[in-house]
């Protein structure tokens, strides 16, 4: 028996043959792969209430069978054409079209699954469904949720206006003049429009990081819930009292007359602020319960979409490893073919 060298070794590899045999793979698998799309949207039905049922298993154990009998008839063709070795040509077939696969960004038979997955999504925007409940938000990320966020609380609306009451300019002056934050004519107006801002700007921030939607706003139901004590505190009678008949000319008996009018206007105006602080809390807290249940649904979604794809990643692992075994076999095959014909 005599010791080949290297330069007898290399020269043992056909790479035409080789080239042959991926040529081959890649084309029936873009073939089969057609016929495997076929049937999936074949088992499509848009008017059922799951109508991408099946689908995902068919499809891809299709692409597990596409894949093999790809790889037996690619690793066939190269060891019929190189007449020996064929077990090695088989191999330089699978592991040749595994790179070539990679650079194109395909792999094999996936791209049925590509074309199926194109298609439901195309049939679910005509007819409104959602076919994986909340997959929307698993396949689009963090993008999906912000626009789930916006469309729930952005919505809240809140009226920052009370009611102007007709205050005398001298009473209104008298007011001003005290210094007194509490006692100011617009005080609850500003803290209505303070409310409002907060609110705006917690939502921008729930848009933007919509994974922290729960910490913002149970931070801005702090505030509004601190905000809200304070408006409910009464007002000093004294110091309202003091900021009138130190800045007006009226007699006791009219001040004290002022007071009381003022008084009652400012609780009226504390009952209105208060109506509409405590509708405001209502709304948030509905939509927050209603964004518990979008996390829910798109948490559940999101177990199966790994379960999924954990599969489907095995599946795949599995199948290439039998290809490789197959597209040796074949070669194998296919080169003593070639040598009985020779023989012959």
């Amino acid at each position: 028996m005599r010791k080949l060298s290297l330069a007898d070794l290399k020269g043992r590899v056909s790479w035409g043959s080789v080239f042959g045999g991926v040529m081959t793979v890649l084309a029936i698998s873009v073939l089969l792969s057609i016929l495997n799309s076929s049937i999936g949207l074949f088992m499509l039905d848009p008017l059922s209430e799951h109508p991408a049922s099946g689908i995902g298993a068919a499809v891809g154990i299709g692409s597990a069978i596409i894949l093999i009998a790809s790889m037996a008839a690619g690793g066939f063709v190269a060891g019929k054409l190189a007449g020996m070795d064929g077990i090695i040509h088989g191999f330089l077939v699978w592991a040749t079209t595994l790179i070539v696969a990679a650079i194109l960004g395909i792999f094999l038979a996936v791209g049925a699954a590509k074309m199926t997955a194109n298609a439901l999504g195309a049939v679910s925007s005509v007819t409104g469904n959602v076919i994986s409940g909340a997959g929307g938000i698993v396949g689009n990320g963090v993008s999906a949720l912000s626009e789930k966020a916006e469309d729930l609380f952005g919505k809240i609306d809140f009226n920052a206006t009370l009611k102007e009451e007709n205050i005398p300019q001298n009473i209104r002056t008298a007011l001003i003049k005290s210094n007194v934050k509490e006692l100011q004519p617009d005080y609850l107006n500003k803290q209505l429009e303070e409310v409002k801002d907060d609110l705006s700007k917690s939502v921008k921030e729930i848009v933007a990081s919509p994974q922290e939607t729960d910490e913002t706003i149970n931070g801005f139901l702090e505030r509004l819930k601190q905000r809200a004590e304070n408006l409910s505190q009464k007002i000093n009678k004294n110091d309202l009292s003091k900021a009138i008949a130190n800045n007006t000319n009226m007699s006791k008996a009219e001040a004290d007359k002022t007071v009381e009018e003022y008084m009652n206007l400012i609780d009226n105006a504390r009952a209105e602020a208060g109506k509409q602080i405590d509708k405001l809390e209502a709304n948030l807290q509905k939509a927050e319960q209603e964004w518990k249940e979008i996390k829910h649904k798109a948490l559940v979604a999101a177990d199966k979409a790994t379960d999924a794809a954990a599969r489907s990643a095995l599946i795949s692992f599995f199948a290439l490893l039998v290809g490789a075994a197959v597209c040796c076999v074949a070669g194998a095959y296919g080169g003593r073919k070639t040598q009985e014909r020779v023989d012959i």
